[in-house]
Order: structure tokens, then sequence, then C-alpha cells
């Protein structure tokens, strides 16, 4: 009698085992999708990392425009013994689209986010104007990203 009281717990428990293993077998199975899921997920190269491979050399700055549909994207080369001048090559990215909209390169030039539509340019020409409007065109301008139009003066509305 003692010993059926000794193994009488150990059957109970044996009873629920098997539901204990179920659970156990279903949660290690969980498990292992959701981290196959993510090793997928971070090997999948973005197509934004396509576009950058694909037009620029080396390392890019990334810049939202504050409502993050678009991204400029920008890669300066410092001044070498070929081109003695900083070379800037950047382009805007359509998040939406998942495409390079619009892509340009000037030397001795900066881009910034001028608003959330539109990115001014500002550069220093290696020849001035006598034509005030044309020198002005050359030192900086606008574009607006959903259009791509160029402005040297922006439209009223913004």
């Amino acid at each position: 009698m003692l010993a059926s009281s000794f193994f009488l717990p150990l059957c109970n428990f044996s009873y629920t085992k098997p539901v204990n293993m179920k659970i156990l077998n279903l949660i290690v199975i969980l498990v292992l999708l959701t981290h196959c899921q993510i090793i997928k997920q971070t090997t999948d190269e973005s197509k934004l990392d396509k576009v950058i491979e694909e037009h620029f050399d080396g390392n890019v700055t990334l810049v939202p425009n504050s409502s993050e549909t678009f991204v400029i994207i920008s890669q300066t080369n410092k001044p070498s013994m070929q081109v003695p001048v900083n070379a800037l090559k950047f382009g805007v990215y359509d998040v939406q689209k998942e495409t390079l909209v619009y892509s340009e390169q000037k030397y001795n030039a900066t881009v910034v986010w001028y608003n959330d539509e539109y990115i001014l340019i500002k550069s220093r020409p290696g020849m001035k104007s006598t034509d005030v409007d044309t020198d002005r065109a050359m030192k900086q301008y606008y574009i607006n990203v959903k259009t791509l139009k160029k402005f040297t003066h922006l439209p009223n509305n913004n």
C-alpha cells in the first residue's frame, strides 16, 4: 500500500504530461516559425537599398521629408586631384512608389528639404551671369518633388 501511494502522484502527473508536452511543442514550433520570419525579413534587401546600390557609390545620407513620403539620398565626394571641388550626387526617392523619381549631380552644392514638398538646391557656379535671374537660377533653385518642376522662386501658396 505504501508503494501504491508513492506512485499515485506520479501516475496523476503522467496523465497531464502529454497535455503539457503538446503545449510545449506548440510553443517551440511558434518560436521557430517567428524566428524564421525575422531572419527572412532582415535578409531581404529593401527596394531603397537596391536603388542606393544601383545609383550611388559608397556612403550616402538619407533625409526623409516631414511626412516621410519622400527621401533625399545624397552623396558628397570630397575634392581630389581629378575633381578639385565637392561633387554632390543626389536623388529623390518616392517611398510609396518605391522608386527613384529624380537624380542630379552638381559641383559645390548642397541639397536640403525646404518644406514637405520642395527641396532647395544651392550651388556656387563656376561662372557668373550678367542677368540677375539667370545668376540666381544657377545659385539656388527649388524642385517640387511631386511634380518634379524646377522653380527659381516658390509659388505664393507655399
